[in-house]
């Protein structure tokens, strides 16, 4: 037999090379199976000379674009026309309705097939990024309970610290170092009552702010 035809042509030279090969080889076809993919690439021809017309770079307007278009479509329906009876006279009437319909069936199982799988990869990238969502989750709630015990422990050591009203540097062990209103406070009370009221006071002026021993 004639070698298949090339898979680089398109348009309407591929519906000729298609349609030549079938008049060529049709006599001695034992069946359809020998011919099929001649007519798959005739009708995928077509289809070629269809798309053409929209072409980028194309001017439609343009007259020889135009001429060639239409010409081009018409030779590639009678050759498509002159195919199918050379089918139906070989292979008995309604031949060629029957490669058009399983043909049909081919292309849609295989749309169907890509749109499974675009979901399924839609699908499958959607899980991922669930599960790096979730993940950032986890790791920010982490971080947070981390910061969070962090203060809790600071405020519990802070709390247990002693504040003093008075640098220590200069502390000669009296009350002295104290203003007038803690200095009272020192003389009659103590040092230590001294202090925890000064830190209390503190405490309620600053908004709760824990002052820690420098």
């Amino acid at each position: 037999m004639v070698e298949p035809v090339s898979a680089v042509l398109t348009g309407i030279a591929l519906v000729k090379k298609s349609v030549d090969f079938i008049k060529s080889n049709i006599s001695t076809a034992q069946d359809i199976g020998d011919i099929i993919s001649h007519v798959d690439n005739a009708l995928n021809g077509q289809q070629q000379t269809i798309k053409d017309r929209e072409k980028s770079g194309a001017d439609p307007f343009a007259t020889e674009n135009i001429a060639k278009e239409v010409i081009d479509a018409k030779l590639a329906q009678e050759q498509l026309n002159e195919m199918k009876q050379l089918i139906d006279l070989r292979f008995g009437h309604g031949t060629w309705s029957y490669i058009l319909e399983l043909r049909k069936k081919r292309l849609d199982a295989k749309k169907q097939a890509i749109k499974e799988e675009k979901a399924r990869r839609l699908k499958k990238r959607q899980e991922i990024e669930e599960y790096v969502k979730y993940g950032f989750i986890a790791l920010f709630t982490i971080l947070f309970l981390g910061v969070a015990i962090g203060i809790t422990v600071k405020f519990f050591v802070s709390t247990s610290v002693p504040v003093y009203a008075h640098n220590l540097e200069y502390d000669d062990g009296t009350c002295l170092v104290y203003d007038p209103k803690y200095f009272i406070m020192c003389m009659n009370e103590g040092r230590e009552f001294a202090d925890t009221e000064l830190y209390l006071e503190y405490k309620k002026q600053l908004n709760n702010w824990i002052l820690e021993e420098e």
